[in-house]
């Protein structure tokens, strides 16, 4: 089960401080894009003015110096380009990085969007890939216009603090697979950031120790913990304090189809707000599979102790309040209570927790 001193731990590193102040007089400027390269060397950096990165070119920051501090003071836009979803426009790696501002990190995701996503169409790079560690934290600054995924996150001990994630050109503008946060790491912590696109608000696939508290979700698929491949293993994640909103779904676990390995145990979903989700308020599956999901539960992969507390809110007609799809024997230690959401419609097939 989540443990009291898990949840402890998981406040303790929510509360972690706010990124030291930066003399700007001793700093490396980056007033261009032949600046990211001078600059990568230096511990102490400010991105200021208007800058534009050129079409298929990226910014490679991924051996900062230990303790680097990274002022996000300008705009960066990115021209369109042919890079694929293999690429990534940003890279920031190291060890006590400190990355904030007030600035913006401009995709220009406009420029790619056909309603294809990273499944077809034109090459579209993700955003941002994120490889620190050692008390590293990102902080204050957004990032719109995703071309597909904002976020992906890999090293450890990081934290995202109060960022905003703007793809809402993207809800009439053909904007797909714009993930806010993809995580395939541990001892990751993401709070009172906001989150408007066309896909996950934050997928976990893989990793341990992730607490995602005081976020807000808007127009996209939900707070999931997947898709979570066969031979991965998820486990010790505390979701509290969140509101989903405009969203496919509100809470949502999903498990590869077939899956032959792999855990997601010790869950922790308290205190989470829905409004007008249209398909599924709660949901729990295991036929997965990324063009459109099978409608049978197939897996050797166990769900257990998840904790769902005061669930609550609305969905629209005809949309269910919780859809649990487990394979038999695979989903236990369901431990709910406090689920109060408005459709009476739901389906429950090889588990039935509290609100079936």
């Amino acid at each position: 089960m989540v443990t009291a001193g898990f949840v402890a731990l998981s406040l303790a590193v929510a509360a972690a401080a706010a990124p030291h102040d930066m003399d700007k007089r001793s700093a490396c400027i980056v007033s261009n894009y032949a600046g990211f390269a001078s600059c990568a060397s230096s511990k102490s950096i400010v991105i200021q003015g208007d800058i534009t990165v050129p079409a298929n070119e990226v910014i490679n920051w991924s051996k900062l110096q230990t303790g680097t501090t990274v002022n996000l003071a300008g705009t960066v836009n990115f021209a369109k380009g042919t890079l694929t979803k293999n690429s990534y426009l940003i890279t920031v790696g190291g060890s006590d990085i400190t990355f904030y501002g007030t600035g913006t990190l401009n995709g220009n995701g406009q420029e790619y969007w056909d309603g294809k996503g990273a499944n077809g169409g034109v090459n579209k790079p993700k955003m941002f890939r994120v490889t620190t560690t050692g008390g590293s934290t990102f902080s204050g600054f957004t990032i719109k216009n995703t071309p597909i995924h904002c976020f992906s996150i890999a090293g450890s001990g990081t934290t995202f603090e109060g960022i905003t994630i703007d793809n809402f050109a993207g809800d009439a503008g053909g904007g797909h697979n714009t993930d806010g946060f993809d995580i395939g790491a541990s001892n990751i912590v993401i709070k009172n950031c906001k989150v408007h696109n066309q896909d996950d608000c934050i997928a976990i696939n893989q990793g341990s120790n992730i607490v995602f508290t005081g976020n807000t979700c808007v127009g996209g698929h939900g707070i999931s913990i997947g898709s979570v491949q066969s031979g991965s293993i998820v486990e010790n994640i505390a979701v509290s304090n969140c509101t989903v909103a405009n969203s496919l779904n509100g809470v949502r676990i999903k498990t590869v189809y077939q899956a032959t390995a792999g855990s997601v145990s010790n869950v922790l979903y308290k205190d989470i707000y829905l409004s007008n989700i249209a398909q599924m308020g709660i949901v729990v599956r295991q036929d997965y599979l990324n063009g459109g999901p099978t409608g049978k539960a197939v897996s050797n992969m166990p769900i257990t102790n998840l904790t769902l507390s005061n669930i609550h809110g609305t969905v629209k007609s005809g949309a269910y309040s919780v859809f649990v799809l487990c394979a038999t024997g695979k989903c236990t230690k369901l431990n709910w209570n406090e689920i109060n959401i408005d459709s009476k419609l739901t389906h429950c097939s090889g588990a039935t927790p509290v609100g079936c």
